[in-house]
């Protein structure tokens, strides 16, 4: 069932499975508002020759007249992959906000614009809203000094 006009707020976490590679990538999300404006932070991994990857973005986040939340990458804060990313890529969620018994997810698709030097990307997203005390890598960073993110979410959850 979809349900609309519901608190999207929250620590998000679960999976975003790449159709062309067939992985499927850990991903968390949390999403705070602010003055009636939503603002969110991802986390994905991915492991390439055993070694673990991050990528620590800062989203813009809107909810469609239909219904549908919509994210578009606006910053990549941290990473540690094994090549600078091209700036230009750029990843959109289209999420349904779903309640499944007593468990609420945002499921969706996600697609990369393409760029000269990479193919565009689509896959799924699947994250269920968890407990705000989960053990998250996402709340870690944003927890730990950066100037920018800290009075962003301070802000936000005054």
């Amino acid at each position: 069932m979809i349900v609309f006009c519901q608190d999207i707020t929250g620590l998000w976490q679960g999976t975003m499975f790449n159709d062309s590679t067939k992985q499927s990538l850990e991903y968390e999300i949390k999403i705070i508002k602010k003055n009636g404006k939503y603002t969110a932070f991802s986390h994905t991994w991915f492991v390439i020759d055993d070694k673990r990857y991050y990528g620590i973005k800062k989203i813009d986040v809107r909810v469609a007249k239909d219904g549908k939340i919509v994210m578009q990458d606006a910053k990549l804060l941290e990473e540690n992959y094994p090549i600078l990313p091209n700036k230009k890529t750029i990843q959109l969620n289209v999420l349904d906000l779903l309640n499944e018994g007593n468990e609420t997810a945002l499921n969706g698709l996600f697609v990369t614009n393409s760029t000269k030097d990479h193919k565009a990307l689509t896959g799924q997203i699947k994250i269920k809203r968890v407990d705000p005390q989960s053990q998250s890598d996402l709340v870690q960073f944003l927890n730990k000094g950066n100037v920018e993110n800290n009075n962003t979410i301070a802000k936000a959850e005054k």
